[in-house]
């Protein structure tokens, strides 16, 4: 069967008085490469063959949020989605064999909440990889929704599950299933957030062992709203725990568990509580920002009608510089990182709406709180969901990717220019966010990103499958572990990358681009592109200013300069050329 579905278009796309329709198969069949003459600059150019997909949906909608994954070891990435069902596509459109998971004949329910998707990982070390969700226990006569669920490669239930939640019906949509190791066993745990009974605080946690046995329930007071649940390196004391963070009467908390679920002496810790002040719809961000080896939290919240960011190292202390205004009439929507200008550091991006009725995202640098050059991006609908980063159109430098309840996916530039191509359109709302990843083995990145009556859109792109993608999907990576890592240096508190012997004047450069050593004696100063091919070197007498100029050499992008003397490494800079 053919859906027959009428796009919106951008109002150039009519000026030969012609509309446009795209057929759509019935669910669960990918679509046939589309081919439309004449329209080079129209959104749906670019479509991955076989997409997009219509999952068959119920009417009532669900934000179908995608996580990529490798599930078969084939080298390329599958797509999973959950609402009512759990959906596993691959990189043509077709269903991986044994999926969609069958839970209920309908989702009994809709909300178009930004809401998580799949957990994916080798959870049992067994060379086969699983796939884990959350939902909320819901009964449709004879047809359960259960709210712990995990399945095999080839979509079998994994041991011991669905669950229900313990003692009652309850919810568990707004966590995803964190999947990591917290007993340093070899083997992943799962852990995820939820409620006593059909409410909206999410006041509990429920951790899970590889073989589907329940280890703990732990109760916060019952009043606490958990905001998110994350793994990672905490304290800087060397080992990793899970951590959460929750509102509880005003105040933002976070909470540090051990092995079986029990709070950490010295837990729970404040982090702010900013009077009067409400928690966006995403969580907090949790980054170490200040590369001490622990982690500081972002943390975005709304005043009356001005919305803001705060940051705080992980015992409560203030970050200097913040809480930062992002604006006034304004509502925050969600907070994410990513490097965008090639520095090496990571800019806060931030979704909010003007309250009198224009959107924007918006892109932040760290340690100044100023707006960078070109931002804020104005958009005409509601910018739902995290913003993804990597770099879409191959220029060396990574893009925002962000999706609308317009129906629009947008990709933009460090410049706050929009990526060539962009936006596509969409059938319908969306509501998931986006997720990159090569999902056909092509070498280049796919943006994935659904409606919230769902229909799946794959676009191929110009960005390398090996290139930087610093926030790829919703939970950063396919365990959901929600931490943000730099791969460069941090922009707080005046550090400075680990190596700093070298410094350049202006960063973004048109050329001719100025060094400034600050080493004593002769050395050398070589400039690598992003293959590592040497494209400049010069022998360097001491401390003074020395100019490189690219000319034809060296076409616009990221290199990296490196000084050193004797095979010692003095200094590096990552510069950005703009020609």
């Amino acid at each position: 069967m053919m859906h027959l579905l009428l796009l919106q278009l951008p109002s150039d796309a009519w000026e030969n008085g012609d509309a446009l329709f795209l057929l759509v198969p019935g669910p669960g069949v990918p679509s046939d490469p589309m081919v439309f003459e004449d329209r080079a600059d129209h959104s749906i150019q670019g479509l991955c063959r076989g997409w997009p997909v219509d999952l068959g949906s119920p009417g009532a909608g669900f934000p179908y949020t995608p996580t990529l994954f490798d599930l078969d070891g084939d080298g390329d990435m599958e797509v999973f989605l959950t609402g009512g069902e759990t959906f596993g596509l691959e990189g043509d459109g077709g269903f991986l064999p044994g999926w969609p998971s069958s839970e209920m004949a309908y989702m009994g329910y809709g909300t178009n909440a930004q809401l998580p998707g799949p957990s994916c990982a080798d959870t049992d070390q067994d060379g086969d990889f699983e796939v884990m969700w959350s939902q909320r226990d819901w009964y449709a006569g004879s047809a359960h929704m259960w709210s712990f669920n995990g399945r095999e490669t080839d979509g079998s239930d994994m041991p011991g599950m669905p669950q229900s939640a313990p003692d009652q019906s309850s919810n568990a949509l707004v966590s995803p299933f964190v999947l990591a190791d917290a007993d340093s066993d070899g083997d992943l745990e799962a852990w995820s957030a939820h409620t006593l009974g059909n409410t909206g605080d999410y006041c509990r946690i429920s951790g899970f062992d590889h073989s589907g046995n329940r280890l703990f329930t732990t109760d916060l007071d019952p009043e606490e709203d958990i905001l998110g649940l994350f793994f990672g390196q905490l304290d800087g004391s060397g080992g990793e725990e899970f951590f959460a963070v929750g509102v509880l009467n005003g105040s933002w908390d976070l909470h540090c568990f051990n092995e079986d679920g029990d709070e950490l002496t010295g837990y729970p810790v404040q982090l702010t509580a900013p009077s009067g002040a409400s928690p966006v719809f995403g969580p907090p961000v949790p980054c170490d920002l200040d590369a001490d080896g622990d982690l500081e939290f972002l943390i975005g919240y709304n005043v009356s009608s001005t919305s803001f960011v705060d940051c705080r190292h992980h015992d409560g202390t203030q970050v200097q510089g913040y809480p930062m205004s992002v604006s006034s009439d304004s509502q925050l929507f969600y907070i994410g990182l990513g490097d965008i200008t090639g520095d090496g550091w990571p800019e806060l991006l931030a979704m909010e709406n003007q309250l009198s009725g224009d959107y924007r995202v918006w892109a932040f640098q760290l340690d100044t709180g100023l707006p960078l050059p070109g931002w804020p991006y104005p958009v005409p609908d509601w910018p739902k969901g995290f913003p993804t980063v990597a770099d879409l159109d191959g220029d060396g430098l990574q893009d925002v990717c962000f999706v609308t309840d317009g129906g629009e996916l947008y990709a933009v530039s460090g410049d706050g220019t929009p990526v060539g191509g962009y936006p596509k359109t969409m059938a319908s709302p969306s509501v998931s966010g986006t997720a990159v990843g090569d999902i056909d083995g092509d070498g280049l990145l796919e943006v994935v990103a659904a409606t919230w009556d769902g229909l799946v859109y794959a676009w191929d792109t110009e960005g390398s499958s090996s290139s930087t993608a610093d926030w790829p999907m919703r939970g950063i990576d396919p365990r959901n572990t929600g931490v943000f890592v730099i791969s460069g240096g941090s922009g707080l508190e005046g550090q400075a990358p680990p190596v700093n012997g070298l410094a350049v004047a202006e960063n973004p450069s048109r050329g001719p681009v100025m060094f400034i050593p600050d080493v004593e004696g002769p050395s050398i100063l070589e400039i690598f592109d992003l293959t590592g091919r040497t494209i400049y070197s010069v022998q360097v007498s001491g401390r003074g200013p020395v100019l490189w100029y690219p000319g034809d050499t060296a076409i616009g992008g990221v290199y990296l300069a490196r000084l050193s003397s004797a095979g010692v490494e003095l200094g590096s800079v990552r510069v950005v050329l703009i020609h």
